[in-house]
């Protein structure tokens, strides 16, 4: 997704158009988003007729709170405040709606110039970082463009009421010029524009491979306890950089499983002769925890692969996302990188954040005879490149 695209959702916003932001993991739904400062009768009254779910405006959570508005006591896993209206009229026409949605924007109003129960339903936004719902990301998403934190959002129906047509969803959004974008996209924007991880601690950390630096970070985006392990480059030079996912099995048990312990030791020797930087992500079981890795160990124990395994236990394959290794670049002044990977899913997030990749170079681990099946499930389901190992095929 490049600027020009996120500056054109802009720009139809000011042009009155709103945007379809589609929901594609979580609820397999789409709203129409738009600021809530910026409403009017036209666009209340096109969200009504198109949109025909429920009419909400979005605001920070923490700021509505502190403006007097209260939840309501029973929720289902949205965030539901008080519904408001605003005026002395009924609250119901498209004027007044849109009215209220304006004055949420305002800031310097309370509950108290509000009446409630009103027709027009406020929803709290909780952090980005812990929930990506359409309530967070229609906030983030004006807020990033320039306006103020709040949002206008309602779901699209077909024909029929069905909130989970996306084919409908895409046909409304063509006939009507619309942009469209995904919760997902959103949340690479906010990503890659905030800055959610910063260093916190830095130390000498000599090893058996040489002399580095650690450093610790302060992080709001996942607060996991990642590490960089660090060895000055050559001025002008490009670093090599390898993002290795925690691995307690392989890593500090020696595990034969995998090969997870070897790459690391090899990343390591690699780094400390050339320079560079060792990402330490916390993402044990490809993002599941140690305790669901030793259930899929079990799994695999019979017969299963890691990818069933995985997706068995009610996972993706694969839960990771390398948002926190680009957050640790950022952090560390590095735009530009060779990349130690087999992985080419790595290449293409930090590339979707903006990292230049200038090169992979492959990194091997070592072959046994009980982590044979596993690299061969690494390679064939998820297209790890691994053709390079001797006696794997």
């Amino acid at each position: 997704m490049d600027e020009e695209f996120v500056q054109s959702i802009r720009d139809d916003f000011l042009n009155g158009k709103p945007v379809v932001v589609i929901d594609e993991e979580r609820e397999i739904e789409a709203d129409f988003v738009f600021p809530a400062e910026l409403m009017d009768e036209r666009i209340t009254e096109f969200f009504v007729r198109y949109g025909k779910g429920l009419f909400c405006v979005v605001g920070p959570e923490e700021n509505l709170l502190k403006r007097g508005f209260f939840r309501l006591p029973s929720n289902y896993g949205a965030n539901y405040f008080v519904p408001i209206d605003w005026g002395t009229g009924t609250g119901i026409s498209t004027i007044e709606r849109a009215t209220t949605c304006n004055k949420i924007s305002d800031e310097t109003t309370t509950l108290q110039d509000f009446k409630y129960p009103g027709h027009v339903t406020l929803i709290g936004a909780k952090e980005f970082t812990t929930r990506r719902g359409h309530s967070e990301s229609s906030v983030e998403l004006v807020r990033l463009l320039g306006f103020k934190p709040f949002s206008c959002i309602v779901e699209i129906l077909d024909e029929t009421g069905n909130s989970h047509n996306l084919e409908y969803v895409k046909d409304l959004a063509k006939h009507f010029k619309l942009k469209v974008i995904t919760i997902n996209q959103i949340w690479k924007l906010y990503v890659k524009h905030e800055k959610l991880i910063e260093v916190k601690a830095v130390a000498r950390l000599p090893t058996e491979y040489g002399e580095f630096e650690i450093y610790a970070f302060d992080n709001k985006l996942d607060g996991k306890e990642h590490v960089a392990i660090v060895r000055k480059w050559p001025d002008q030079s490009i670093p090599l950089v390898r993002i290795h996912s925690e691995c307690f099995t392989g890593d500090t048990l020696s595990s034969l499983r995998c090969d997870c312990g070897s790459q690391l030791s090899s990343a390591l020797k690699r780094i400390a002769e050339n320079g560079g930087i060792l990402i330490y992500l916390r993402q044990e079981g490809r993002g599941i925890g140690l305790t669901n890795k030793i259930k899929a160990y079990s799994l695999q124990d019979k017969g299963i692969d890691t990818y069933e395994a995985n997706v068995k236990l009610g996972f993706k394959p694969d839960e990771r996302d390398y948002a926190a290794a680009y957050q640790i670049l950022k952090s560390l002044g590095v735009q530009r990188i060779v990349l130690l990977t087999n992985n080419p899913e790595k290449v293409k997030q930090l590339e979707d954040f903006g990292i230049s990749v200038e090169r992979t170079e492959r990194l091997f681990g070592r072959l046994t005879e009980h982590n044979k099946f596993y690299l061969k499930t690494k390679m064939v389901r998820f297209n790890h490149l691994l053709e390079g190992i001797e006696g794997l095929i």
